[in-house]
């Protein structure tokens, strides 16, 4: 690095300031919006899965399939629910409506966005009276749209990491010019 000019030595140390912040600022910038999406997808399927059961506690203890069937319909209507069951304390499906993963037995809830490989947030909630449960809600919930809004964020992320650096090494370059 000795033998090069003030100018580039100006240029690359500029630059490689500029890239070691930009990294620095870029991680965590990403980092803090797929925490941010996690918890409010977290908070959102656990408002849901219990509001669900709660509706759907007097219909299951009195097996009114009817209302249950209802109940499910309803949960439906949220534009980013891909599916809404009732499970009897026994594992048998009294209500379901949407695109069912295979199999009760199967069933595990996401604890996380990361936790996600198909594309659908898993929750459940029990559905309880006096300590005692009588079943479980479950519901999924579309992640596509998020997963969208975080590849969309690194890509622009990158592009105006991309741009800063041209910017940098033009204005490097102009201050080594002046300098020398």
């Amino acid at each position: 690095m000795s033998k090069l000019s003030l100018r580039w030595k100006t240029i690359l140390g500029v630059a490689g300031i500029e890239l070691v912040l930009l990294v620095l600022l870029v991680s965590l910038t990403i980092g803090q919006m797929r925490d941010s999406s996690n918890d409010g997808l977290v908070k959102r399927a656990s408002t849901v899965a219990t509001l669900f059961a709660s509706t759907s506690k007097d219909a299951t203890l009195s097996s009114d399939l009817a209302s249950l069937q209802a109940s499910v319909a309803e949960v439906m209507t949220n534009p980013d629910i891909v599916y809404a069951r009732v499970i009897s304390a026994n594992g048998r499906e009294l209500a379901a409506a949407g695109n069912l993963p295979k199999g009760i037995e199967q069933f595990h809830a996401d604890s996380s966005i990361e936790s996600v490989t198909d594309g659908v947030y898993d929750a459940s909630s029990p559905i309880t009276e006096g300590g005692e449960s009588f079943g479980s809600v479950q519901i999924g919930i579309d992640t596509v749209q998020i997963d969208a809004n975080l590849a969309g964020l690194k890509r622009w992320s990158f592009f105006i990491v991309a741009l800063e650096l041209g910017l940098v090494a033009l204005f490097s370059f102009m201050l080594g010019t002046y300098l020398t």
